[in-house]
Parts: structure tokens; C-alpha cells; sequence
């Protein structure tokens, strides 16, 4: 695993976390999609850390379903998440954000072209202005 994918991993764990602590995930009695929820959210970084199934496709559908149902929780999923999975979770950013993202992007391309190791914590604070 890359340190890239981990670095997604550890979103998706986070994630994880932060949800089961907030309801309606604090409740005894979950409702059927809620207990799905989570379980799939569950299987999702399971299969992650296993490299099977379809992390992709999974990631995308589980964060648009997390948008849909938990607006309120949203917030809880970090946004490299969003971008990591893409497509229609692409519609959950802003423009300026996808931008950041892109160039992040292109910065690591630009240093796999030229073999230099690239530090995509370092990076991302630069141009999220984190430093």
C-alpha cells in the first residue's frame, strides 16, 4: 500500500470513528439503513486494507450516501476522501477546492516524472495553506 492510499485509509478509519460517536450510530436501536450504513462503512476499510473488492466504487457510493443521509455528519468525512473517490462525489466541492486538489495532483506527477519522492502531507499543507 502506498503512503498516499494510506493516508486515505486513515481518512476513511477517522470517518469511522467520528460517525460511531454521533447519532443516530450512538443509538441502541439503529434503523435498518443506519446499521447498513456503518457496516458497510466497516467492510469498506476492511476491503481497503485487504486490496479486494471495489474500494473505488464502493468509496464513492457509501460517501454520496453518507451526504444524502446524515447531512449533519458530513462535515466528519474528510474532504481528500471526496477527491480520492471521485466521481459523483466530486459534486460535494467547490471549484477552488477540486483546484487544490488538481495541483496536488500535478505535483505528484511532476515529481514520479523527475524520481524524487514525493511528501503528500507536505504538499497539501502548501497548497491548503496549512504551514
Amino acid at each position: 500500500m502506498t503512503p498516499y492510499q494510506i493516508h486515505h485509509l486513515n481518512f476513511l478509519k477517522i470517518a469511522y470513528n467520528n460517525f460511531i460517536k454521533n447519532d443516530p450510530f450512538t443509538r441502541e436501536d439503529l434503523s435498518t439503513d443506519d446499521e447498513q450504513f456503518i457496516h458497510d462503512l466497516k467492510n469498506l476499510i476492511e476491503d481497503f486494507e485487504a486490496g479486494t473488492g471495489n474500494v473505488r466504487d464502493q468509496g464513492q457510493d457509501l460517501i454520496e450516501r453518507a451526504f444524502r443521509m446524515y447531512p449533519d455528519l458530513a462535515h466528519l468525512i474528510a474532504r481528500d476522501l471526496l477527491w480520492y473517490f471521485g466521481g459523483s462525489c466530486l459534486h460535494n466541492m467547490p471549484d477552488d477546492e477540486i483546484e487544490k486538489f488538481q495541483r496536488l495532483d500535478e505535483m505528484s506527477f511532476e515529481a514520479e516524472e523527475e524520481s524524487k519522492e514525493f511528501d503528500y502531507l507536505a504538499a497539501r499543507a502548501s497548497v491548503f495553506g496549512l504551514n
